[in-house]
């Protein structure tokens, strides 16, 4: 019998699980391993609010990718009133992913032996021509192929903000608790940190009646952009592929050639031109030499991130109302120190352009930076083993983990791994643009091809 181990039970491993399921040789195992026990949930589809949605339309969120139509139809199965352009609760989306799942558990039943198990991996190691993952409790699972779905973790804190760590004014994980709960609904409340966390954090605010006063703090001050209600016409802008593509790999060069192609385009929004690059935006990734990488880091991701990931309409609204009440005050500046007080916590901030400091009062501090992918900087067992045993290796930028074209780890000399493979968000270190559905369900389906292409041609 040969087996799969899935390690994670995210969007990533989930969706894996369901094409090897779904077409596995008779004879197969597969154990997902996951610490909470919940499957097809991972930090993106945990929560339990209505409030939070996708950030996604409906009509491009299946997890199949030869079915387009199957969340929709999902989310029509629930309520007839959903469209292709509603931004449904992430709730609604991990119930989706469940139900996936357990049909494609029944369907392959006697072929597969399908088990769960709940714990979590301390170490993974070569075993002969396989693996073996050991757990905290002890335990011991033999593997002929394992499958990392390892997805977001928690948030780095700020420097700054270490030294509150152990304070009950900071939170470092906004996930970590219901911020809908925290005491002294008028507390002034400082996010550390711009992006989308902020924005559902504020929902969760909102949620519980918070009245007192939210300050947004980010180092360049750029806040979420909106996608339309409903979305435009799918085009393929085939003169700006080719313009990208042909041209020297120059991040200036980049710039000004999607600037020029906005800007002389006048009936085409934006947001389309950012859809059209989307594809590409792999290849443009990897052409790119190491200093040109870096320029972009340093000085363009910030603004390609709000650009890109933009948040729902109703999200944004609640936002936008907020801010035109004057309940949101929003700073671009850099944090300097933070320590505790009688009544929460003294900041004392840089605001962008002044020589000065300046000194905030509040009651809490909440952690938005984003989820950490860098696995180098990852404070688990599973992540620090991995790196010292060279079973995978870490891309030059933090941006997660190395792998070869068809997803199997890579160790530090480059030598791909025979039985250890990776499909998450950390595949932006080789792809960049690896972070959300429409990408991860193809990866995702790949691994889980290759692996069942494997076991069939060894049966």
């Amino acid at each position: 019998m040969k087996s799969l181990v899935i390690v994670g039970a995210g969007f990533s491993g989930t969706v894996a699980a369901i094409e090897f399921l779904r077409t596995a040789p008779v004879g197969s195992s597969l154990i997902i391993l996951n610490r909470s026990g919940q499957l097809a949930r991972g930090l993106a589809y945990g929560t339990n609010s209505a409030i939070h949605l996708l950030n996604v339309p409906a009509g491009n969120m299946s997890a199949i990718v030869t079915e387009p139509d199957s969340y929709l139809d999902y989310c029509k199965s629930q309520n007839a009133d959903i469209t292709s352009n509603c931004f449904t609760p992430r709730k609604m989306y991990g119930e989706y992913l469940e139900a996936l799942l357990t049909k494609a558990q029944a369907d392959a039943r006697g072929r597969v032996d399908f088990k769960q198990v709940t714990g979590n991996a301390r170490r993974i190691s070569a075993l002969g021509t396989g693996a073996k993952i050991e757990l905290d409790n002890r335990e011991e699972i033999r593997a002929d192929q394992v499958i990392l779905a390892l997805g977001h973790f928690p948030p780095l804190s700020p420097l700054a903000l270490r030294p509150l760590e152990r304070s009950a004014c900071f939170i470092a994980d906004p996930w970590s608790k219901d911020i809908s709960k925290l005491q002294d609904s008028d507390a002034a409340v400082l996010l550390v940190g711009g992006g989308l966390t902020a924005l559902d954090v504020i929902s969760s605010l909102k949620k519980s009646n918070h009245t007192g006063e939210i300050i947004i703090l980010s180092r360049r001050g750029l806040l979420p952009i909106p996608h339309r209600v409903s979305r435009g016409a799918t085009q393929l802008h085939h003169s700006l592929i080719e313009q990208l593509t042909q041209k020297e790999p120059n991040i200036l060069s980049y710039l000004r050639i999607i600037r020029n192609y906005v800007r002389s385009s006048p009936q085409t929004n934006w947001r389309d031109v950012i859809a059209a690059i989307r594809p590409i935006t792999p290849e443009l990734w990897l052409n790119l030499p190491n200093k040109e990488r870096s320029r972009f880091l340093r000085h363009l991701q910030p603004y390609w991130d709000v650009h890109r990931h933009r948040v729902a309409p109703t999200t944004y609204a609640i936002f936008e109302e907020s801010l035109q009440a004057k309940k949101i005050t929003t700073l671009a500046g850099r944090l300097l120190s933070a320590e505790e007080s009688a009544t929460g916590a003294k900041v004392s901030v840089r605001l962008r352009g002044e020589r000065h400091m300046t000194e905030l009062t509040v009651k809490y501090i909440i952690n938005c930076t984003g989820p950490n992918s860098n696995p180098s900087l990852i404070n688990e067992d599973l992540m620090k083993n991995l790196v010292a045993e060279d079973l995978i290796s870490i891309d030059a930028y933090g941006l997660g983990i190395n792998v070869s074209h068809d997803l199997a780890v890579t160790d530090q000399s480059g030598a791909a791994s025979a039985w250890l493979s990776y499909v998450g968000p950390m595949l932006k270190a080789n792809l960049w643009e690896a972070t959300a559905v429409p990408e991860l369900r193809i990866h995702a389906s790949a691994v889980a091809k290759k692996i069942v292409k494997l076991f069939t041609e060894q049966a």
